[in-house]
């Protein structure tokens, strides 16, 4: 038998240990056993939904929120609450960061046919809102050739986009195309007719909603598959809550005559501002977790890019091809992919591997490894730009390669990379808003709550 060279024989064992290092797919406890060991019920919810579900300094509230905490009680432990946005709650709730999904989901074959639902909670349907000087628009029909607003992958797309001649302009939050509306930017709005009614009471009065529900829906609470045990339970939970009155209660402290007596006096006394003093009082707690949020991100991402940056960088100027190579294939996949994709990548596909991260450090490596094909191309340019004399000179006087590299060649590339890395940092700073898809509540997500 042939023996290996003493190197190589180090490095196929150093790849075995990563190897085993990696964590592979396992089979799950049940969704149940998993909850009652835990001791929580956790629970997705897009928190810019009113009255169903919002978000205001961390604390969150609605009709969804309180009837999850009755559910949870019944259950016997807590529900702890994680801001997603609706685009991406589905895909989160499949590969296990989230037990239910309560969002004013509405139950339908499409979604019936990937992940299960609980006994109905909530009877809704579609409604239409516009400006109050518009005319002429009334029913569905009346849509024909309109640009209509809607929140993305709600019924309320899915309802349209059967209709032909209807232009449906999508959006993260049903706000954004109130706004959108009484900018008049676009014809309509089409939502659930509660949270329509509710928004336009309370910050949109310049908008009305006309004609009738045109559809008759049903909200549920969504589980993965092979979560039946957890629904039994749930199902269980919710007929227990119907017979002793609780949930009417409930229902009652959001949409009962209290509730809209409240809202009336508080938008009574409450008269738009261009700037508001109070509002600032109110929320700078909120903003300043967004900043802090959005810095650890970028430092982080900085700091761990760097060093990567740095050692791709040196790859790439060997003239070994196996050594270069390598870091010019990652470098071009990296920059040659959005970083959208990337992120989602990380935190909603490598689950299906066995892999499960936390959203805080999905984010962090997504930025990471970006950020480190940037810099890289930059000590790159930076070490290529020294003449190559010197290296020659360093050479000729005794010194290694890496003695040479490190006393002569990098320390002037520091000096000469240093604005370029600048703005490297503040377009990563930039870039970090687009973990919010995945319900880190950074700096621009904290402004749409």
């Amino acid at each position: 038998m042939t023996k290996l060279p003493p190197q190589l024989s180090r490095k196929l064992a150093a790849i075995c240990l990563l190897l085993l290092l990696i964590p592979l797919p396992t089979f799950a406890q049940s969704a149940l056993d998993r909850v009652r060991r835990s001791g929580e019920l956790r629970v997705g919810t897009d928190a810019t939904y009113p009255p169903f579900e919002t978000a205001e300094g961390g604390q969150f509230s609605g009709f969804d929120i309180d009837l999850a905490n009755a559910i949870a009680r019944e259950l016997g432990v807590k529900a702890r609450f994680i801001n997603a946005s609706f685009d991406g709650i589905f895909p989160a709730l499949q590969n296990g960061t989230f037990d239910v999904v309560m969002s004013s989901v509405t139950i339908t074959p499409e979604r019936s046919a990937s992940m299960l639902f609980s006994d109905p909670y909530y009877d809704s349907g579609q409604l239409i809102a516009v400006n109050q000087d518009r005319q002429g628009i009334v029913t569905p029909d009346d849509l024909k050739g309109k640009r209509v607003g809607v929140q993305i992958n709600t019924t309320a797309q899915f309802e349209l986009e059967k209709k032909q001649g209807v232009d449906v302009a999508k959006y993260n939050t049903i706000d954004l195309a109130l706004l959108d509306l009484r900018n008049k930017r676009i014809d309509a709005v089409v939502s659930d007719a509660p949270v329509l009614k509710y928004m336009i009471f309370q910050s949109f009065h310049e908008l009305k909603t006309v004609g009738r529900r045109f559809t008759d829906e049903k909200f549920g609470i969504a589980l993965a598959q092979g979560s039946e045990d957890l629904r039994d339970e749930i199902n269980r939970a919710l007929k227990k809550i119907r017979e002793t009155g609780e949930y009417d209660r409930i229902h009652e402290k959001w949409f009962g005559e209290a509730a809209e007596q409240a809202a009336q006096l508080q938008a009574q006394h409450t008269k738009p501002k261009v700037f508001d003093i109070g509002i600032v009082r109110k929320t700078w707690s909120i903003f300043l977790r967004g900043v802090w949020m959005t810095a650890r991100l970028a430092l982080l991402s900085l700091g761990l890019g760097l060093p990567i940056g740095l050692i791709l960088a040196l790859m790439r100027v060997q003239s070994s091809r196996l050594i270069a190579a390598p870091a010019a294939v990652y470098v071009e996949v990296m920059r040659g992919t959005p970083l959208l994709v990337q992120i989602l990548f990380i935190y909603f596909v490598l689950p299906y591997f066995g892999i499960y991260l936390p959203a805080f450090t999905s984010g962090v490596i997504a930025l990471t490894l970006n950020s480190a094909a940037y810099i890289s191309e930059i000590f790159r340019a930076g070490i290529l730009s020294i003449d190559a004399g010197q290296m020659e000179a360093a050479r000729a006087l005794g010194m290694s390669y890496p003695q040479a590299m490190r006393s002569i060649i990098l320390p002037q590339t520091f000096r000469r990379v240093v604005p370029p890395l600048t703005n490297e940092a503040i377009a990563l700073l930039k870039d970090s808003s687009l973990v919010s898809v995945i319900g880190l509540t950074e700096l621009a997500r904290t402004g749409q709550e």
